[in-house]
């Protein structure tokens, strides 16, 4: 009796009701606990749990310390999966709360700033839209710009849809039905030599399959899919192609001529 472990004092020793030699001991900050004398003896329990809680209290000093565009001003009392939020001052002026690890890993090195300035797209084109400047009153997430468009008009576009060219207009562009649909196939679709803009190969139709290192070749015409055929290199892929086209398409164009040169004179 009496002698300590830690930070306890053994009171006095007895078995419990499952018939286990414990220990009822006293813990510095005043605490008493029942203990299983074999933890206690082999230094596996050392407080009645005080210590545990102060250890989870304590955190690394960040103080003052850069991270990137980040200075650590002080920690506050808000905790992310159980580490210390620190609040940061940037570069820029603002600040921002952030996690002591996502800091210390360098996952975050400024409020935001840096990326926005990486997607600075100024004066850029984008279809019929021209990108001014940031759209500051919008609150979302997508960062958005407004563009002058073509008509004059001005419109607020998500960064998103300028650049993977859902958006290229105002929506004046909508308003105007150049479609002349023949079995449901697009006349002026079919006609134009105009490369998609998700097409990678430069030819219509023609695209390269990365697992089986070949080119894909094939044709929608009238509602239908045509598989044209695998093929190991590009120019044979393009040639069934146009094979293709002559077979369906040609036909198709010269039949309809007569469509495509009136929009051309109106």
């Amino acid at each position: 009796m009496g002698q300590k472990f830690g930070i306890l004092t053994v009171l006095k020793e007895f078995k419990n009701e499952k018939g286990y030699l414990v220990c009822e001991c006293k813990c510095e900050c005043g605490n008493t606990k029942i203990v299983y004398k074999s933890n206690v003896v082999a230094g596996r329990t050392k407080s009645c749990g005080c210590l545990e809680e102060k250890n989870r209290r304590k955190y690394r000093d960040l103080r003052g310390q850069r991270f990137g565009r980040l200075i650590a001003n002080r920690p506050t009392e808000h905790r992310s999966s159980g580490s210390v939020v620190w609040k940061c001052s940037c570069d820029c002026g603002n600040t921002i709360l952030v996690s002591a690890p996502n800091l210390t890993r360098g996952f975050t090195k400024s409020c935001g700033c840096h990326s926005l300035e990486k997607r600075d797209i100024t004066n850029q084109r984008f279809g019929n839209l021209t990108a001014l400047y940031p759209d500051t009153s919008d609150e979302s997430l997508s960062q958005k710009w407004i563009c002058r468009c073509d008509c004059g008009n001005l419109c607020s576009v998500s960064i998103s849809n300028l650049k993977n060219g859902h958006t290229q207009s105002c929506g004046c562009l909508q308003k105007i039905d150049y479609r002349t649909l023949i079995d449901g196939t697009c006349l002026e679709i079919v006609a134009s030599t105009k490369i998609p803009i998700n097409n990678r190969s430069g030819i219509k139709g023609v695209s390269y399959e990365s697992r089986s290192n070949s080119w894909i070749a094939k044709i929608r015409f009238k509602g239908v899919d045509y598989y044209l055929g695998k093929y190991d290199n590009i120019a044979d892929a393009g040639q069934a192609r146009w094979e293709a086209e002559e077979r369906l398409i040609r036909p198709f164009l010269e039949d309809n001529s007569y469509l495509l040169n009136r929009e051309k004179e109106s």
